[in-house]
Protein backbone atom coordinates (compact mmCIF):
# COMPACT_ATOMS: atom_id res chain seq x y z
CA UNK A 1 0.00 0.00 0.00
CA UNK A 2 1.30 3.24 -0.97
CA UNK A 3 3.66 4.97 -2.93
CA UNK A 4 5.64 2.72 -5.29
CA UNK A 5 8.80 3.90 -4.09
CA UNK A 6 10.62 3.00 -7.18
CA UNK A 7 9.03 5.29 -9.34
CA UNK A 8 8.88 8.37 -6.00
CA UNK A 9 12.69 9.01 -6.43
CA UNK A 10 12.91 11.61 -9.32
CA UNK A 11 16.06 12.04 -10.27
CA UNK A 12 15.90 16.27 -9.59
CA UNK A 13 13.95 18.04 -7.22
CA UNK A 14 10.14 18.95 -8.25
CA UNK A 15 11.52 22.75 -7.18
CA UNK A 16 9.47 25.89 -6.27
CA UNK A 17 6.72 26.77 -7.63
CA UNK A 18 7.55 28.26 -10.37
CA UNK A 19 10.42 26.34 -11.98
CA UNK A 20 8.59 23.40 -10.35
CA UNK A 21 7.67 20.30 -12.16
CA UNK A 22 4.02 19.26 -12.61
CA UNK A 23 3.36 16.71 -9.81
CA UNK A 24 0.76 13.98 -11.47
CA UNK A 25 -1.16 11.15 -9.46
CA UNK A 26 -1.39 7.87 -10.76
CA UNK A 27 -4.00 6.26 -8.84
CA UNK A 28 -4.10 2.64 -10.34
CA UNK A 29 -4.32 -0.56 -8.97
CA UNK A 30 -2.32 -3.03 -11.85
CA UNK A 31 1.07 -1.96 -10.95
CA UNK A 32 2.46 -2.83 -14.22
CA UNK A 33 0.32 -0.31 -15.76
CA UNK A 34 0.16 2.25 -13.01
CA UNK A 35 4.11 2.03 -13.17
CA UNK A 36 4.04 1.99 -17.14
CA UNK A 37 1.38 5.14 -17.40
CA UNK A 38 4.33 7.13 -14.31
CA UNK A 39 7.07 6.35 -16.46
CA UNK A 40 5.27 7.76 -19.72
CA UNK A 41 4.48 10.74 -17.94
CA UNK A 42 7.56 11.33 -16.04
CA UNK A 43 9.72 11.02 -19.53
CA UNK A 44 7.97 14.48 -20.90
CA UNK A 45 9.97 17.65 -19.62
CA UNK A 46 8.30 19.62 -16.78
CA UNK A 47 6.39 16.34 -15.68
CA UNK A 48 6.63 13.91 -12.76
CA UNK A 49 4.36 11.22 -11.88
CA UNK A 50 4.14 8.84 -8.90
CA UNK A 51 2.25 5.55 -8.90
CA UNK A 52 0.09 5.57 -5.47
CA UNK A 53 -2.74 3.39 -3.86
CA UNK A 54 -3.96 6.05 -2.06
CA UNK A 55 -4.16 9.80 -3.08
CA UNK A 56 -2.37 12.78 -1.86
CA UNK A 57 -1.93 16.45 -3.20
CA UNK A 58 -1.20 16.46 -6.78
CA UNK A 59 -1.62 18.57 -9.84
CA UNK A 60 -3.58 16.11 -11.76
CA UNK A 61 -4.72 12.33 -10.52
CA UNK A 62 -4.73 10.10 -13.56
CA UNK A 63 -7.01 7.17 -11.65
CA UNK A 64 -8.73 3.92 -12.82
CA UNK A 65 -12.11 3.03 -12.32
CA UNK A 66 -11.62 -0.56 -10.46
CA UNK A 67 -9.84 -0.11 -7.44
CA UNK A 68 -9.72 -2.85 -4.83
CA UNK A 69 -11.62 -1.34 -1.89
CA UNK A 70 -13.40 1.44 -3.12
CA UNK A 71 -13.99 2.39 -6.60
CA UNK A 72 -12.36 5.26 -8.51
CA UNK A 73 -15.88 7.00 -8.38
CA UNK A 74 -16.02 6.62 -5.12
CA UNK A 75 -12.83 8.21 -4.79
CA UNK A 76 -13.51 10.74 -7.21
CA UNK A 77 -16.69 11.40 -5.04
CA UNK A 78 -14.21 11.68 -1.56
CA UNK A 79 -12.13 13.77 -3.58
CA UNK A 80 -14.69 16.17 -4.65
CA UNK A 81 -16.24 17.13 -1.36
CA UNK A 82 -13.26 17.97 0.21
CA UNK A 83 -11.98 21.76 -0.73
CA UNK A 84 -8.27 21.02 -0.65
CA UNK A 85 -8.65 18.31 -3.67
CA UNK A 86 -11.96 19.29 -5.43
CA UNK A 87 -10.05 21.50 -7.82
CA UNK A 88 -7.23 18.70 -8.63
CA UNK A 89 -8.27 17.76 -12.39
CA UNK A 90 -8.78 14.00 -12.59
CA UNK A 91 -8.11 11.97 -15.90
CA UNK A 92 -10.29 8.41 -15.83
CA UNK A 93 -8.57 5.19 -17.53
CA UNK A 94 -10.99 2.09 -17.35
CA UNK A 95 -11.11 -1.13 -18.69
CA UNK A 96 -15.11 -1.16 -18.35
CA UNK A 97 -17.65 -0.93 -20.61
CA UNK A 98 -20.67 0.82 -21.61
CA UNK A 99 -21.88 1.30 -17.78
CA UNK A 100 -18.87 3.08 -17.00
CA UNK A 101 -19.28 5.90 -19.64
CA UNK A 102 -22.83 5.97 -18.99
CA UNK A 103 -21.36 6.75 -15.43
CA UNK A 104 -19.48 9.29 -17.16
CA UNK A 105 -21.70 11.38 -18.67
CA UNK A 106 -24.17 11.24 -15.54
CA UNK A 107 -21.34 13.04 -13.43
CA UNK A 108 -20.05 15.14 -16.47
CA UNK A 109 -16.90 13.73 -16.79
CA UNK A 110 -15.47 14.45 -19.71
CA UNK A 111 -12.00 13.61 -19.33
CA UNK A 112 -11.08 9.66 -19.40
CA UNK A 113 -9.53 7.27 -21.90
CA UNK A 114 -10.16 3.33 -22.45
CA UNK A 115 -8.35 0.82 -22.17
CA UNK A 116 -5.79 -0.48 -23.95
CA UNK A 117 -5.00 3.43 -24.87
CA UNK A 118 -2.33 5.17 -26.79
CA UNK A 119 0.11 6.52 -23.99
CA UNK A 120 0.89 9.16 -26.13
CA UNK A 121 -2.65 10.34 -26.17
CA UNK A 122 -2.96 10.37 -22.35
CA UNK A 123 0.48 12.44 -21.84
CA UNK A 124 -0.93 14.62 -24.26
CA UNK A 125 -4.63 14.93 -22.35
CA UNK A 126 -2.31 15.02 -18.78
CA UNK A 127 0.02 17.97 -20.28
CA UNK A 128 -3.27 19.34 -20.93
CA UNK A 129 -4.89 19.29 -17.91
CA UNK A 130 -2.04 20.16 -15.70
CA UNK A 131 -1.50 23.00 -17.56
CA UNK A 132 -4.84 24.09 -16.69
CA UNK A 133 -6.20 24.44 -19.95
CA UNK A 134 -9.72 22.59 -19.69
CA UNK A 135 -10.78 18.98 -19.60
CA UNK A 136 -9.48 16.10 -21.91
CA UNK A 137 -12.01 13.96 -23.95
CA UNK A 138 -11.44 9.99 -24.09
CA UNK A 139 -12.09 9.70 -27.84
CA UNK A 140 -14.77 9.45 -30.26
CA UNK A 141 -17.38 8.60 -28.12
CA UNK A 142 -16.44 10.92 -25.29
CA UNK A 143 -18.78 13.98 -24.31
CA UNK A 144 -17.32 17.33 -24.62
CA UNK A 145 -18.61 17.96 -21.13
CA UNK A 146 -17.25 20.73 -17.97
CA UNK A 147 -15.60 19.33 -15.48
CA UNK A 148 -17.23 18.13 -12.50
CA UNK A 149 -17.66 20.63 -9.87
Amino acid sequence: MGIDTAASRPEEPVGTPATRRKVVLVVEDDRAIGELIAAAISDEPGYFAIHVEEPTGADLMVLDVRLPGMSGFELYDRLQTDPRTRKVPVLFETASGSETIDEFHRRGIATYVKKPFDLNELVAYVKRLASGQGPATGGPDAPALPPHA
